[in-house]
């Protein structure tokens, strides 16, 4: 996993607004597309969200697809941790 945030973006010459800039998404899908080709092979890239800088979230390249499982899955939004993302950004849903 390539980290796309803190002291990762100064090695790789990058500055935060390669995960940070606004539409069109132009130049982050450059850096992808090269960090995606590079000879280490990464499975993917670690950058913190743009609308909040505390959570880090996972960009997969295609080839980490056979190492990735999926454990459970979650259909009923009406769960407890549902409601405590939506209070934390003070989102909810539309009736």
């Amino acid at each position: 996993m390539i980290r796309l945030a803190g002291p990762g973006l100064a090695r790789l010459g990058a500055t935060a607004e390669v995960a940070h800039s606004g539409l069109p998404y132009d130049v982050p899908q450059v850096w992808s597309t090269a960090l995606s080709g590079h000879p280490i092979g990464a499975d993917g890239i670690a950058y913190h969200a743009r609308h909040d800088d505390a959570e880090v979230c996972y960009a997969l390249f295609e080839r980490s697809a056979d190492a990735i499982a999926e454990a459970a899955r979650e259909i009923d939004l009406d769960q407890d941790w549902f409601w405590r993302v939506a209070e934390r950004y003070r989102v909810g849903l539309a009736p």
